[in-house]
């Protein structure tokens, strides 16, 4: 039996959860417009471990979602996870924030030939990266600015779904009817799969050298960015 912690902090969302030999057991989760992952991320871990009546004697390894996303989102989520697997003496696993999203949409709406999770990162830029129905990455993430032409290949070869928090920028470039924009909430949900492959593959990241997938160089702004 394998149990993971999970975290997933790199967004407006704060997501936390334990899953058990693959199986989400107990999950807790808030979004907020204030970015609330500071005074809520170790409330919700309590709650999860009580809820599911576990401890850290049953958990294996913590994974984190590592980016790109909310540069202080990321640092609380990564600087809890190292403290956690430092303190309980656990491995580290890491999972890309659209990588879980692309998981999660492909989970909520299946059936498209092409998965685009969007992540805001200002104006008219995201964080962006495609992925097919086994929810296989086909380009590397980028910052993207967006445009009418964005993946154009893309959209005219099949169907299309685009997701996330910066979606709703894109949504009035589409014109072809085989492209949507749905709601997906990233979530630790997206994460169970792959944190439990990349265990039994000991892909483990380095808990003292490890470091957030910031893509951008942090520039000083509102909360939460």
């Amino acid at each position: 039996m394998a149990g993971f912690l999970l975290i997933e902090s790199s967004t407006k969302t704060c997501s936390v959860g334990i899953a058990v030999d693959g199986q989400l057991v107990e999950v807790k989760e808030k979004t907020s417009e204030a970015y609330v992952h500071a005074e809520l991320l170790h409330v919700f871990i309590e709650e999860v471990f009580r809820k599911a009546q576990l401890d850290w004697t049953d958990i294996d390894a913590v994974c984190v979602a590592k980016g790109p996303g909310s540069y202080t989102g990321l640092r609380i989520g990564v600087s809890a996870a190292k403290g956690f697997c430092y303190g309980a003496n656990k491995k580290m696993l890491a999972i890309s924030t659209v990588q879980c999203l692309a998981n999660k949409a492909i989970q909520e709406h299946p059936g498209y030939d092409y998965y685009i999770p969007m992540l805001d990162a200002r104006r008219m830029e995201v964080y962006t990266q495609v992925y097919n129905g086994n929810a296989e990455p086909l380009e590397d993430i980028e910052a993207l600015v967006l445009n009418e032409d964005a993946y154009s290949d893309y959209r005219n070869q099949g169907s299309c779904l685009f997701f996330g928090d910066g979606s709703e920028k894109f949504k009035p470039f589409i014109t072809e009817d085989l492209s949507q924009v749905e709601t997906v909430v990233p979530g630790v949900s997206g994460m169970v799969k792959d944190c439990a492959d990349k265990f039994v593959r000991n892909e483990f990241e380095d808990v003292a050298y490890f470091e957030p997938l910031y893509l951008k160089s942090f520039v000083a702004g509102k909360k939460g960015s």
